[in-house]
């Protein structure tokens, strides 16, 4: 029977990995604190600044926010890698000066292989979990199975220093751990072994970085778009040491000691770019949320650390001129110097702070110079289609937003990219009326309650200036409208009345211009007795009736006597009455006897004949139907014909111009038709104030 119990087993599993942590941490501080101290209170080869540049900015910047990450997220790989290359580093440089200044006393005894191989491990513990860091920034996770093989065949390089210390006859000494190289007689070579020499040396040598570089290359051509943001400035620190670093290497090597101003550059810059390592994970945790640590609480740490870091760094600067050349100097002078230096580079560290302060909280707008900006755009714009953009860039720079949205029926406007759904959406009323929304996509940090209610002022101050706006714009198109449909309406009296004299110079004058004639010849054949006064008479009068005839229907066409004297409803029949095909009329018998003004019975009863005139010419239709009816202040005016229908989007010259007329009048015109389904013209004509 299994007596062990698994939660047991995960609580020695938490409790060892814990033990782990601590012991890392506690070694990685005592390395530190080591070689703080002896650059501190010894003499050193390079100066105090000299010596403590390398554990000052390179490794303590890393082992402190290994630290804080893996105190908040224990749990994360990244976090725990992190904390590997801190403490390894920081044990590396705590064990170096110890190391150094016991060979300058005694020389290698029988301690110093132990020793040079602990130092040893320690650096191949720091270059690989850089490596595996790297490689799988930023969540930690190595989806592909090659890339996993590569980085699991990086621990096998931890084989390496035990078997160079069989393989070769002297110890394998760091240039950089005592300079110059000494050879150093190893007491465990076995001869056999030597011919690993060569190809083990090589391989010490070490492809971490290039490797773990070219990994996170290929994550970051692979990854998609939020990832690269993720990514994009650890990469460009990334490719910038792989380059400075066998830069400054190869130089320093062929150029030897001491070196020229240019590689100590280039080896000073190596230094800041590694510093920068660090900074990227610490902007990569703020900006980008990969830890998921408290927004409130990462950003105020870690501001606090950039400034802390920042002001080390102004200080060791300001000070540094005044300890190199302190021996030359008067203590005095000595002391101007550091002040007249601290002056100097003042402006550099606020621009470092201010720098800072972008990278964690964004760039930012004080509410106050948001409203203020809010309110120019709101007052300098009268048109949607530039207001609208304007008040979206504004929302958007001011609340750091990734993408901000401003929408009102018929247009919209964005400023940045979106991608899913927004993080914050509030509506802009008008009197109670929604108008339109303002949408702001996801931010690094989230959007507090003084976001929201900053959000909500802002809609609340531009929802009247859009619903102005919008307001002035569909008045500018009324006016223009209003100008072209006069414009229409005098071209078709204009054309009216030209038709109306083409019928009276073909039609009445030429009736009257025979009549005349017909006159003259009948007094002639009367004088002469050549025919019946009585006979004339008759034919005469025949003439002078159809010219009456022709006279009413010229007269019908322009405005019927009938319409005037008895009123719509019998206008309306009396034309009907002259139509080839079936028409019904049907109105009530209130309307029947009702009188609605001269505008509108004129509109109505042209909107029916160039209705029924379109029937008769193009509909070819067998009947149609006319229903006249009055609701709440409105005459309903509706023709429908059973005929062919129109295609649609045809319309004529006619119909234009009716819609014109009823609209001058404040109406309503609407043409519903289908090809086969015949055709119905509906009017809605006000009369309030009429009877």
């Amino acid at each position: 029977m299994d007596s062990r119990c698994p939660a047991a087993d995960n609580a020695v599993m938490v409790q060892g990995s814990a033990a782990l942590r601590w012991t890392g941490i506690a070694l990685g501080a005592a390395g530190l604190a080591a070689a703080t101290g002896r650059a501190l209170f010894t003499p050193q080869p390079g100066g105090t600044l000299g010596a403590l540049s390398w554990t000052v900015f390179g490794v303590a910047p890393l082992f402190v926010v290994a630290v804080w990450l893996v105190r908040r997220k224990p749990d994360h790989p990244q976090a725990r890698r992190l904390l590997l290359v801190g403490s390894a580093l920081a044990v590396n440089v705590g064990i170096e000066g110890p190391i150094r200044s016991a060979y300058s006393r005694s020389g290698a005894g029988d301690w110093f292989w132990l020793a040079n191989l602990v130092w040893q491990y320690t650096g191949l513990l720091a270059m690989i979990g850089a490596a595996l860091l790297l490689a799988s920034f930023p969540d930690g996770v190595v989806e592909q199975r090659w890339q996993r093989i590569v980085l699991r065949l990086l621990w096998a390089h931890l084989l390496l220093p035990p078997l160079l210390l069989l393989a070769r006859p002297t110890l394998v000494v760091d240039g950089y751990l005592l300079d110059p190289d000494p050879l150093i007689a190893n007491p465990f070579a076995v001869p056999w072994l030597s011919w690993l020499d060569g190809p083990l040396t090589s391989a010490m040598l070490g492809y971490y970085g290039f490797v773990a570089v070219c990994l996170l290359f290929v994550r970051f051509a692979r990854a998609g778009r939020a990832q690269r943001a993720r990514m994009r400035l650890l990469v460009v620190v990334s490719a910038a040491l792989l380059v400075i670093y066998p830069a400054q290497m190869v130089l320093a090597d062929r150029y030897g000691a001491p070196e020229p101003w240019w590689v100590r550059l280039l080896a000073v810059a190596g230094v800041v770019l590694l510093a920068m390592v660090p900074v990227t994970i610490v902007v990569g945790v703020v900006r980008h949320r990969l830890f998921d640590i408290e927004v409130a609480l990462r950003r105020s740490m870690v501001f606090a650390a950039l400034s802390a870091g920042i002001a080390a760094v102004y200080f060791g600067l300001a000070a540094a001129p005044g300890l190199a050349l302190g021996d030359r100097l008067p203590v005095e002078l000595a002391v101007v110097l550091t002040i007249a230096v601290a002056a100097a580079i003042q402006p550099v560290r606020r621009r470092l702070e201010a720098l800072a302060g972008r990278l964690v909280f964004g760039e930012r707008v004080n509410r106050y110079q948001l409203v203020t900006d809010f309110g120019v755009a709101l007052e300098n714009t009268l048109d949607l289609g530039e207001l609208l953009p304007r008040l979206a860039a504004t929302v958007c720079r001011g609340l750091s937003a990734s993408w901000v949205r401003v929408s009102v029926p018929g247009s919209a406007a964005t400023a940045g990219e979106p991608h899913g759904p927004p993080a914050l959406r509030v509506p802009l009323e008008r009197a109670g009326e929604v108008i339109g929304h303002i949408e702001c996509g996801p931010r690094d940090g989230g959007y507090d309650e003084a976001d929201r209610d900053l959000l909500a002022t802002l809609a609340r101050q531009a929802a009247p200036a859009i619903a102005n706006v919008g307001l002035t714009t569909r008045l500018a198109e009324q006016v223009a409208e209003l100008g072209r449909s006069r414009a229409r309406l005098v071209a078709a009296e204009d054309g009216e009345r030209r038709r109306i004299e083409r019928d009276i110079h073909d039609g009445a004058q030429q009736q009257v211009i025979a009549l005349i004639m017909k006159l003259r010849l009948a007094r002639n054949q009367v004088g002469r007795g050549e025919r019946e006064p009585a006979a004339v008479l008759d034919e005469l009068q025949r003439d002078a009736r159809d010219l009456l005839t022709d006279l009413r229907e010229l007269a019908h066409g322009i405005h019927p006597p009938v319409l005037s004297d008895q009123g719509l409803v019998a206008a309306v029949e009396a034309r009907v009455d002259r139509l080839p095909l079936e028409v019904a009329v049907r109105a009530g018998d209130a309307l029947r006897g009702e009188r609605l003004g001269a505008e509108v019975e004129g509109a109505a009863y042209f909107v029916i004949c160039e209705a029924l005139t379109n029937v008769v010419k193009h509909a070819a239709a067998r009947s149609a139907d006319i229903d006249l009816a009055r609701h709440n202040g409105t005459l309903v005016v509706r023709v429908h014909d059973d005929g062919i229908g129109l295609a649609a989007g045809e319309s004529g010259h006619g119909m234009t111009n009716l819609r014109d007329r009823v609209e001058a009048i404040g109406g309503r015109l609407r043409v519903d038709s289908a090809a086969g389904a015949g055709t119905t013209v509906c009017a809605e004509l006000p009369v309030a104030g009429h009877g």
